[in-house]
């Protein structure tokens, strides 16, 4: 008993920790809890074996009968969602514009199908796959090109190539007449060289593709020229869509693959930016932009080339035993630099004379593995909270050489932030217009709700003298 007294103030702080899991040299009183023992027997074994306070909290948890205290959760995560194929939206349609990256070639399964489940009637898909591109148009630098070492398909889509330059007329992203030439100028290479030795140019891209479906995912034939929009950062991109290549959708595609990240067109095809909701923002752009939202007036011209921009996690300053915060609380430092010996503009990101305006210019898009029980590849476009109203006017920030500067922002807070139950892996692009930089977010909800919920209540939940 008086070994139980001494430990009681530790289990207090130990639920107001939420830790959640325990170690595996915890496990043997645990598996004895689970078998619905006493409280009384719980305890008592938890004092025999010497354990600490945080086996106690998972008896507790554990023993559904016992004097109503309430059991263990059961969560959905994402080995057990069942899921549509491929990421789709409310209206069954891709969002082109906030895809991560996006090539136009081939693709063709080289292993995989469907698989059969124990102890469940829905079976569950995985193929491995390879995708032939002939141009990229998003996410150049994050594919990992891939050496051939057999013939390349894209000799079978010259003819689909050259009929379809005929209908589409050429977007700032898309020159179909180069494309077609440089084709014509591999395959002359390739049919010179022996096919064990195919031309360096011809290099592919490693794919993937995985879901939990009632229904059988479709695969284009592999000589049909599709568009394909990839996620991930690994070597290996995930499979997130594809369309057939005419010249209808790649018109289409090519228009939202022009706007800035987070954008979209509307029935009119007339562009409408994140903000277009929030009334007339004609002060948060240059005098003659290049992309105008029909709604808000809210206007978009490119940054200066040469800007970098990084952004990098902020440690808790407490960690969690089960590391349910081991990526940090949700804040994140976001940096730009200019590293040239001249000035930069960045006309996306909006200042006064009393400092920049990073909340009324940042768009935050989310991309999580776990989104209300279903599959989200498609993503979340996220915005901070911020006031247009008291801007009279603004101007574009610009960054003198070597200059750089940076925010401190927490995208768990953003709106229309993806309600995700249990653990999710979430990827966060912040964009200012077409300047991004992404990181990759480990969100488990038993421990970061309780987060936004404090940081929503004022309560502080790092150090005061940190200044958040």
């Amino acid at each position: 008993m008086k070994t139980f007294l001494a430990v009681f103030p530790l289990i207090l702080s130990s639920f107001a920790l939420g830790v959640q899991e325990i170690d595996q040299a915890r496990q043997p009183a645990l598996r004895q809890a689970q078998n619905n023992l006493p409280v009384k027997r719980a305890q008592q074994i938890i004092i025999n074996q010497q354990a600490d306070p945080f086996q106690l909290q998972q008896i507790i948890k554990l023993n559904v009968n016992a004097n109503g205290i309430e059991g263990r959760k059961v969560v959905t995560n994402r080995s057990t969602m069942v899921t549509p194929p491929f990421g789709l939206d409310e209206n069954q349609t891709f969002p082109w514009t906030s895809a991560e990256k996006v090539v136009i070639g081939l693709l063709h399964i080289k292993s995989g199908g469907k698989r059969n489940r124990a102890n469940s009637s829905v079976p569950y898909y995985s193929y491995s796959l390879e995708i032939d591109p002939l141009v990229i148009l998003r996410g150049k630098s994050q594919l990992k090109m891939q050496s051939r070492r057999k013939g390349d398909l894209r000799t079978k889509v010259s003819d689909t190539l050259q009929k379809i330059y005929r209908e589409i007329k050429d977007s700032p992203s898309l020159d179909i007449g180069k494309v077609q030439h440089r084709l014509n100028e591999l395959l002359k290479k390739e049919d010179k060289k022996d096919r064990k030795d195919p031309a360096p140019e011809l290099k592919y891209i490693r794919g993937s593709y995985y879901g939990t479906h009632k229904e059988d995912p479709n695969f284009p034939e592999e000589d049909q020229l599709v568009l394909i929009a990839l996620t991930g950062t690994s070597s290996t991109k995930r499979l997130a869509y594809w369309e057939e290549a005419n010249a209808k959708t790649l018109d289409h595609v090519t228009k939202l693959i022009d706007l800035p990240l987070g954008w979209t067109l509307d029935e009119d095809g007339k562009p409408l930016s994140p903000w277009a909701e929030y009334g007339k923002q004609s002060q948060m752009r240059e005098d003659n932009p290049l992309v105008l939202c029909s709604k808000s007036d809210r206007g978009f011209s490119p940054a200066d080339e040469g800007l970098t921009i990084s952004v990098s996690k902020i440690p808790s300053e407490f960690i969690q035993n089960n590391y349910a915060n081991r990526d940090g609380d949700g804040y994140f430092t976001l940096s730009l630099r200019n590293p040239t010996e001249f000035p930069l503009s960045i006309p996306a990101l909006r200042r006064t004379k009393d400092g920049i305006l990073w909340k009324e210019s940042l768009v935050c898009l989310v991309t999580s593995t776990s989104s209300n029980g279903r599959a989200s590849i498609a993503g979340s476009v996220c915005l901070p909270n911020f006031a247009f109203a008291e801007l009279k006017s603004t101007e574009a920030t610009i960054l003198e050489p070597g200059q750089e500067i940076s925010t401190t922002i927490n995208p768990l807070l953003f709106s229309n932030f993806p309600k995700t139950q249990g653990f999710s892996q979430l990827y966060f692009r912040f964009c200012f217009g077409k300047m991004v930089a992404q990181t990759s977010f480990y969100f488990n909800s038993s421990y970061h709700a309780k987060i936004i919920r404090k940081i929503k209540a004022g309560v502080p939940t790092r150090p005061i003298s940190l200044g958040d």
